[in-house]
């Protein structure tokens, strides 16, 4: 299904970033399971094993608190790094915050707000150690814990993204403080939002307004699969000039920043039959779309959601995959990479690796989706018989494996209503 792709104001995000780190700080553990310092602590940003020169990884036998040297994490998470002896501090500069830590203190100053630690910055044989979740997520990182590795796994802030779709708009106004707090505390980065006439335009504006408070890129969500028409495209004209005339009679903060589309042709009877004339319909579509993106509002991104499978489907004609047509179109893709387990040769990863590598090469950016409705198909492409737990288990390892490709961005979950069920199936 569908997602959105990042673009967030950096004065904003920086305030949000402090908010969110303070909340986190404050009400979520700093800190691992505490295991015997003769077992091999492993740190790995965006899937590669860090190895530590001078100083290795230890655990705090006070606070249990992971300790990292400052400068090799901060630096793989794009920070820049400073030391002052005479006042011993270290700052860390990043485009999401800078955050400052005392030798000894267990408070931080980040972008000026006074923040507690479980465990204050030590120096340790000359070198200066912090605990690494919360120079991480200071950062905008995404921190895990694998515990039968002893393993951290840390995902930088541009490859963290989580979203979910919201299909039935009118929850967004009788549901619209649960769905913010389940944001927060799922670490949602984007909303797919389906634009309709109700509920009225203050609604929209009201929670847009206070997702973008949360550091939450709210996109416009539409599509059918009968679109294709061309008798239909006056459909989509219409939608995205609404989505336009309302986003021109709004502030910044409660604009919609992307159009977010989730046409599904090959669910029509005419696919099994003549699956070129449907290819060239769509193809069709997708420039309708891409022009009327143009001349409506080029500051808006446009997203496609697309099945896996669709790589080893070529463009009419030629031996070019259609997946890798799609992306020279869009900004982003949301690969619908729908499979309850990471490996094996029918999981999510190897599911999703071509389109991955397409994206990577066409310098274009993917966010990999599962699914949590019951399937029609199998069992095993969708977590909806599972468990939230479970999902996220093989969700780190959907991370661990493609964070190092620089077309992968995130994870998104299908979607929201669903989403809420399993959490609540395993209370």
């Amino acid at each position: 299904m569908n997602i959105a792709w990042f673009n967030p104001l950096v004065p904003m995000r920086k305030t949000i970033v402090c908010l969110v780190l303070i909340q986190m700080l404050t009400s979520l553990p700093l800190f691992f399971p505490v295991y015997s310092l003769i077992n091999e602590l492993g740190v790995e940003v965006n899937g590669e094993k860090i190895a530590f020169m001078d100083a290795q990884p230890y655990i705090d036998e006070q606070t249990g608190s992971t300790m990292v040297p400052a400068r090799e994490i901060a630096e793989k998470l794009g920070a820049e790094v400073a030391w002052n002896r005479s006042s011993m501090q270290v700052t860390f500069r990043s485009q999401h915050a800078t955050s400052i830590l005392t030798i000894g203190q267990k408070n931080a100053s980040v972008d000026g707000k006074q923040v507690e630690l479980d465990s204050p910055a030590v120096l340790k044989k000359d070198r200066t150690m912090v605990p690494l979740r919360a120079v991480s997520e200071s950062l905008g990182a995404d921190v895990d814990w694998v515990g039968e590795r002893n393993l951290v796994l840390i995902t930088s802030a541009d490859k963290a993204q989580r979203s979910t779709w919201i299909w039935d708009s009118k929850l967004i106004e009788t549901d619209g403080d649960r769905i913010l707090q389940f944001a927060a505390s799922q670490k949602l980065t984007a909303i797919y939002l389906r634009f309709e006439k109700y509920p009225s335009q203050d609604v929209y504006r009201n929670f847009i307004r206070r997702a973008s408070g949360q550091g939450i890129k709210v996109e416009a969500l539409a599509g059918e699969r009968d679109w294709i028409y061309e008798e239909n495209h006056i459909y989509i004209q219409q939608w995205m000039a609404a989505v336009t005339q309302y986003n021109t009679s709004v502030d910044a903060l409660e604009r919609f920043q992307g159009f977010h589309f989730d046409i599904e042709p090959y669910t029509l009877d005419k696919w099994k039959v003549n699956q070129t004339w449907v290819l060239e319909r769509w193809m069709d579509t997708i420039r309708f779309i891409e022009s009327r993106v143009k001349s409506s509002d080029r500051n808006m991104t446009m997203a496609f959601d697309i099945p896996f499978w669709i790589n080893s489907v070529t463009v009419p004609g030629s031996s070019y995959s259609f997946s890798a047509w799609l992306l020279e179109k869009a900004d982003s893709v949301v690969i619908m990479a729908y499979r309850n387990k990471a490996l094996g040769s029918n999981g999510i990863i190897a599911r999703a690796k071509s389109i991955i590598l397409e994206a990577a090469t066409l310098k274009k950016r993917a966010v990999i989706a599962v699914d949590t409705l019951p399937s029609t198909e199998a069992d095993y492409t969708t977590f909806y018989k599972s468990n939230a737990s479970l999902m996220e288990s093989e969700l780190k390892q959907v991370k661990e494996s493609l964070s190092p490709y620089p077309s992968y961005i995130g994870i998104a979950v299908h979607d929201y209503v669903r989403w809420i069920d399993l959490l609540n199936a395993n209370r």
